[in-house]
């Protein structure tokens, strides 16, 4: 399957605090327009903790149409909901309850359900939107180039008829059973934003901009599909 490749837009800062700064006021931009546009604003997250200081900056700003948000989490960690790796446990307590409450929906991988039931009924949530899945997609990337749970040398292209799987982690990952959105589901949304933070992930950059990986050895060269690829990169520690 041929599929075409785009040049992402990188933005670079000199400190994680210009970025996360940049970032949040930009993603505060998008929801008013797209609430003028649309009403309904959907933003997928990923896990990890790069995503963290955007999320705490977010939710101090009381103006904006929360009521008209839904959030979506891109990928979970197959454990109960309350065990500190969870991703939706450091989502609910970054936002806070009283915030998550205030939001239009909270979609949540239910981890309480056996695997395939949990697949299931998350695949059942991306069924019912129409048009496009998302209107903003925000992830960050592994050193291993692993996006959302998706990670290299999986049979991901597999899955075309499907929003939702089951993957498993990587010996050296702590916890092997995860649940994630398709490379298919993320590329389905009108803009990606990636954020590359940290000294010891600028390889990551370079390998997206200049290396000779494939998508299947370094998941995060999938987002090259999508036509709107922002990149927020500094070098800077979080």
């Amino acid at each position: 399957m041929e599929t075409d490749i785009y040049k992402p837009h990188v933005i670079d800062f000199e400190t994680s605090k210009g970025l996360y700064d940049h970032l949040s006021s930009y993603i505060q931009d998008r929801i008013v327009d797209i609430n003028g546009d649309q009403g309904i604003v959907r933003i997928a997250v990923s896990g990890g903790r790069s995503i963290v200081p955007l999320l705490e900056d977010l939710k101090n700003q009381g103006v904006l149409p929360w009521e008209r948000v839904e959030i979506f989490q891109i990928d979970e960690r197959y454990i109960p909901n309350t065990d500190p790796e969870s991703n939706q446990k450091v989502l609910v307590d970054t936002l806070g309850k009283s915030f998550c409450q205030d939001l239009g929906e909270l979609n949540l991988f239910k981890t309480d359900l056996p695997v395939d039931i949990a697949v299931k009924n998350y695949q059942e949530v991306l069924d019912n939107l129409d048009g496009k899945f998302f209107d903003i997609v925000i992830l960050g990337a592994g050193l291993d180039g692993h996006i959302a749970s998706l990670f290299p040398f999986g049979d991901y292209l597999k899955h075309l008829d499907q929003g939702v799987i089951a993957t498993t982690a990587p010996r050296d990952f702590a916890i092997a059973q995860r649940l994630s959105l398709t490379v298919e589901s993320i590329l389905n949304s009108e803009e990606i934003i990636l954020i590359i933070n940290g000294s010891e992930k600028s390889p990551v950059l370079q390998e997206i901009l200049d290396g000779s990986k494939k998508a299947t050895e370094f998941p995060v060269k999938f987002l090259l599909a999508h036509p709107s690829l922002k990149i927020y990169h500094s070098g800077d520690e979080i």
